[in-house]
Order: C-alpha cells, then sequence, then structure tokens
C-alpha cells in the first residue's frame, strides 16, 4: 500500500468517527419542496377514487391495532421518496406557500378550505392503506396541566418540549429541521364553552373571520391550539409538518360539520350560508381555492355531509372503562377526561378544592391573554403566534438571481 493509499484511508476513517452521520433527511441537505410537485401531488389526489366514508374517531378510543395503521401510513408517507423531499412534506407544503393559501385563513373559506386539504390527505394515506382513516383529537378533554394528559406519551403523539424524540413522529426531520414542539408555552386547549358557543350560532359567518364574536369564532379557538402545542405547530406556514396538525383539523372539521347539522336543524342550507363580509377577496365563493379548479365554495358541498364525513362522538360516560386506556370517566359531568397522569397526592381532599381555584385563576389568565382585542394577545393578527423561521422559493425571479423570499404574513 502507497503512502498515498495509507494517507487516504486515514482521512476517510477521520471523516467517519468524527462527522455526524447523514441520512436522507439530514437537515443541511434535505431539498426542500417544490411547489409544482406539491400542486401536482393535490391533483393527482384529486383524480384518485373515493375509497369510501372518513370514520373518524378520537384518537385515544381507538384500539392499538387502530392507531397504529394510521401512524403506520403517516410514516410510510414521511418515507416515500418519490416526491421530493418526502410525500408527507411535500403535500403539507399546500398549507404553507403563500399563493396557495391565500383563502385558507382569516376567513369565511377557512372551514371549506381545511375540509378539502384534510379529504385529500386521508386519500393519500390509501395510498398506504386503502382502509385508513384519521383519528381527532378533541382538545376540550385536556387538563389545564399538559403533563397530566396521556396523549403526550410515548404510546400516542411523543412529548411536547423541544425535538420530538418519542411517539410515533420520533427523529422527524421537517424541510426547516428537527421536529420540534414547545408545549404549554403559550395559547390553550378549547373548552366545552367554546364548543357551546360556537354551536349557539347560526351563520357561517358568525363563527368565522372577520365578523365572529371572538367568543364564538372557531378559527380563533382552533389557532390557540396551534400555539398551545408551539414550535413548528405554531408557525402558520410550518404548522403541517407536524403530524399533529392532521388530528387537530380532523377535530375542528367534525366540528364543523356538527354545525353543518345544526343549521339543517334550524332550515338553513349550508352550501348556501356564505356572508357577504368575508373580507378579504381570496374569501368569496368563488373564489379560486388553488387546489386544483376547485372552488372556496366547493367546500362546502352537501357532497362531504352524505358521503365522506363521520365523526363518532365521545361516550357519555359513567364508567372509566368506557373511556379506553388514556382517559378516565368524569362521573359528575359524564364527561372521558384526559388527566391518567395526575399525580396520586393531587387527586382528593384539601388538594381538590385548592385545584379548583387554581383551575379557575388558569382560565381567567388564558381568557385574558388570549383576547385578540388586547395588545399583549396572540393567536390572531399573526394568524398563530411564533416567528418566521421558513423561506419560500421565488418563482418570479429570473434563473440567475436570488430564487428566495420571505414570506409576508398578512394581518388579519
Amino acid at each position: 500500500m502507497t503512502m498515498l493509499h495509507v494517507r487516504c484511508a486515514a482521512v476517510f476513517s477521520i471523516l467517519y468517527f468524527f462527522l455526524p452521520r447523514c441520512d436522507l433527511q439530514f437537515p443541511r441537505i434535505m431539498q426542500q419542496p417544490r411547489v409544482r410537485d406539491s400542486l401536482r401531488l393535490a391533483n393527482i389526489l384529486m383524480e384518485r377514487p373515493v375509497e369510501g366514508p372518513s370514520i373518524r374517531k378520537e384518537c385515544r378510543l381507538l384500539n392499538s391495532t387502530e392507531y397504529q395503521r394510521i401512524v403506520n401510513a403517516i410514516n410510510a408517507a414521511k418515507g416515500d421518496t418519490r416526491i421530493r423531499p418526502n410525500v408527507h412534506d411535500a403535500f403539507s407544503f399546500l398549507h404553507a406557500h403563500p399563493e396557495i393559501n391565500k383563502g385558507a385563513h382569516a376567513g369565511p373559506a377557512f372551514l371549506p378550505y381545511h375540509r378539502i386539504l384534510i379529504f385529500l390527505f386521508e386519500k393519500l394515506l390509501r395510498i398506504y392503506d386503502r382502509d385508513v382513516s384519521l383519528c381527532y383529537w378533541d382538545t376540550t378533554v385536556e387538563p389545564e396541566n399538559m403533563r397530566w394528559s396521556a396523549v403526550w406519551t410515548p404510546e400516542l403523539f411523543g412529548n411536547t418540549q423541544g425535538q420530538v424524540t418519542t411517539g410515533f413522529a420520533r427523529g422527524w426531520i421537517t424541510p426547516i429541521g428537527d421536529l420540534n414542539r414547545a408545549g404549554a408555552v403559550q395559547g390553550r386547549t378549547m373548552t366545552d364553552m367554546d364548543v357551546a358557543e360556537i354551536m349557539s350560532r347560526s351563520r357561517l359567518g358568525e363563527i368565522s373571520m372577520p365578523a365572529a364574536s371572538v367568543d364564538a369564532n372557531l378559527e380563533l379557538m382552533h389557532n390557540y391550539v396551534h400555539s398551545y402545542v408551539g414550535g413548528i405547530m405554531g408557525q402558520v406556514e410550518t404548522a403541517a409538518y407536524d403530524p399533529i396538525f392532521w388530528f387537530h383539523h380532523a377535530y375542528v372539521d367534525c366540528l364543523y360539520e356538527r354545525f353543518r347539522e345544526r343549521q339543517r336543524q334550524r332550515g338553513i342550507e349550508p352550501m348556501r350560508d356564505w356572508p357577504r363580509a368575508h373580507g378579504d377577496p381570496a374569501h368569496a365563493p368563488f373564489a379560486p381555492m388553488r387546489l386544483g379548479s376547485l372552488r372556496n365554495i366547493d367546500g362546502a358541498q352537501d357532497f362531504f355531509s352524505r358521503e365522506i364525513v363521520r365523526c363518532e362522538p365521545m361516550p357519555v360516560c359513567n364508567r372509566d372503562r368506557e373511556c379506553g386506556d388514556y382517559m378516565r370517566c368524569d362521573r359528575s359531568r359524564q364527561k372521558c377526561i384526559s388527566d391518567t397522569l395526575r399525580p396520586p397526592s393531587q387527586v382528593g381532599g384539601a388538594w381538590s378544592s385548592l385545584d379548583n381555584l387554581v383551575t379557575s385563576i388558569w382560565r381567567d389568565r388564558m381568557s385574558s391573554i388570549n383576547n385578540p382585542l388586547l395588545d399583549n394577545s396572540f393567536g390572531f393578527g399573526n394568524i398563530f403566534q411564533q416567528p418566521e423561521l421558513f423561506q419560500f422559493p421565488d418563482t418570479t425571479r429570473s434563473r440567475g438571481h436570488s430564487n428566495r423570499r420571505r414570506f409576508k404574513r398578512k394581518s388579519s
């Protein structure tokens, strides 16, 4: 062996042992999604046959096999690199790109747009498992202390602080780096009172921006949950890269369907109910959705109510076993709640009275700081609340010039 070969072998050994290992999703070399790929994927999904209705259950009420099938399909999409960087992230880019999501937020098209997005995402999952349906994450059953909820255990969604290292999305790399969360720093979960206020209204404009009141604004309530998970989920341009996005929006879509059922009971035809005061022209009923040739009004079609969306309600419970393995029954309310990790020392006796007081103070505080009419609010004017981290390719510039620009959010 020549001296040159010895030196090359030594250099290779140093590089092998001391440099970090790189895989296809190593953040410094991960390819960015391309909008034309994402749009082509959406068009392909629209042409795929509808495999049947979406039977949606609360994620914690699924048995282990049902839940595993969902996460296996999501991970299969994440590992499928036939589209760069992978099928999951290429599709998620549709939610991020400012030229595609113009009617996705801050107006009455919010609910119809996301209904279409969820519908297409479920079609995507059925490429890998044709009988799978998304589950939903009902945040009204979450406790005031995030650490008490079994939803954030390795068996379900994984950890809530920093890089996600447990759960089915452990070790995920996104187009902006590690999948990360910052749970319960800002925002809050939805409550029974939120849902009751929303269901007390009759018109889409009464639960949608720009005209809905604060206490009945479904999009605003949804924003708080994005902020509550935080990290990548707390940024409008990256939220869909966290798979919890799909479970959260499946629940929002179930609330939309429940609202539509109430409208029919009141003699209102949901597809004909579009507010004249819809704000931005991108939220007009016949404005392009930018997903294929669809218009905003297409997301309000009765086809989804008749053929697709089937949301199984949470049980009215009397026993813990009716709430599955990750919740217990609050018999006073006959409602399943997700505080099964609450320390035994903090249950019963004098602690319950103190806990009720702390909970009341906590909810009052969160209601105050989440009020979008206040200067120190969040989750309203800036869509969610986190700083921008993602840059989009600028397709308007010619080759040879810089091809990246920063997405400017619109104030709602």
